[in-house]
């Protein structure tokens, strides 16, 4: 789902009623972007249940906050950050779940690829996870990302290119250990 760079006039139009108390217009903003949160909640999360809640933490967050957001910029960016910021606190105040309970979450049927997307998670930094999807899944603008991300543009592209050629060469890998075709060797 492409993202727009100028908020749509409608998401203005919503803002602006929402800042002034209408939860009415709260509620379709939430109702249009909810699951992309959620699903960005989940690469971050792993975990349904605590997407689930952190979403919820999210726009309650949002609603609390919608007089810090200028409505003259796109609102999605924006309920990331927020999200993003939400998952960073639950996290430090999380304890680890034994390894029996810590169960990978199911992929998302309309993810193209979900195997890559687990590789990156299990390889990556969580900023270099959290820059690929923002940018080549959710296909927000590298400014934008550096703004949820709280880091310059320019620490974005390095992160995206080490990110890229990381899982390239962790793929190469994959590959040539799993490809009959290539001569076993022994390690000296």
């Amino acid at each position: 789902m492409p993202v727009n760079a100028f908020p749509s006039p409608d998401d203005s139009l919503l803002a602006r009623q929402a800042r002034e108390g209408s939860s009415a217009a709260f509620g379709t903003l939430v109702h249009h972007y909810h699951g992309r949160v959620f699903a960005f909640l989940l690469t971050l999360t792993r975990h349904r249940q605590d997407a689930e809640d952190l979403t919820q933490e999210t726009f309650l967050r949002a609603w609390n906050k919608l007089h810090h957001y200028d409505p003259a910029l796109p609102l999605l960016p924006w309920l990331f950050t927020l999200a993003r910021r939400q998952s960073i606190r639950a996290l430090r105040k999380s304890r680890p779940l034994p390894a029996e309970l810590d169960f990978p979450p199911e992929p998302e049927p309309a993810n193209p690829a979900p195997w890559l997307w687990e590789v990156a998670k299990r390889e990556l930094s969580t900023d270099a996870y959290s820059a690929l999807w923002l940018h080549y899944r959710e296909e927000l603008p590298l400014k934008e990302v550096a703004g949820i991300l709280g880091k310059r543009e320019g620490a974005v592209k390095v992160l995206l290119h080490r990110a890229r050629k990381s899982l390239a060469e962790s793929l190469r890998g994959r590959t040539r250990d799993s490809d009959p075709s290539e001569p076993h060797r022994t390690p000296p």
